[in-house]
């Protein structure tokens, strides 16, 4: 399996796979699609060598203390756009433990550093927190950003580049 680019083709399967994944933060296809469209470098998609996909990424810029609500279209990037935001990566069972969400985000890392961005941010969710900090991503305490779309125990993180 590989990352590659995301291709507009791909957001079915990425849909479905969103699906099982994110039982507890639906998002529907409109807003995947709305994610891709407005920065197509940010989609990755885990390629799997007999065809289909094993995982996905949608990142894109955003602003500083500000977390796109849970199901909404960005309906464009905000012009204030001064961080990288990671929204989500996610990897299906079959996948996980090979090693892919560690080389996703040295890929969003990597971007991001050549898009001229100095930080990225997240909201870890699922109890991701433990593999974002490994990743270098803190807790950021002092900031009012809205978590509430995402569970009790989402965190909102971010690392220097």
């Amino acid at each position: 399996m590989f990352w590659r680019p995301m291709a507009v083709a791909d957001l079915p399967s990425v849909f479905t796979l969103a699906c099982a994944i994110h039982v507890d933060f639906f998002e529907a296809f409109e807003v995947m699609a709305d994610k891709l469209a407005a920065y197509p470098a940010g989609g990755l998609t885990l390629a799997r060598s007999e065809g289909g996909i094993g995982g996905y990424v949608l990142s894109h810029p955003y602003a500083r203390d500000r977390v796109p609500k849970l199901n909404q279209m960005l309906g464009g990037l905000p012009a204030e756009a001064d961080i990288y935001y990671i929204h989500d990566v996610a990897i299906d069972a079959a996948a996980r433990g090979q090693g892919h969400a560690d080389a996703a985000v040295e890929i969003l890392t990597e971007h991001a550093r050549s898009a001229g961005f100095t930080e990225m941010r997240l909201l870890s969710v699922n109890n991701s927190t433990a593999f974002w900090s490994r990743k270098g991503f803190a807790a950021i305490q002092e900031t009012s950003v809205d978590v509430s779309s995402y569970g009790e125990d989402a965190v909102y993180m971010g690392k220097l580049l």
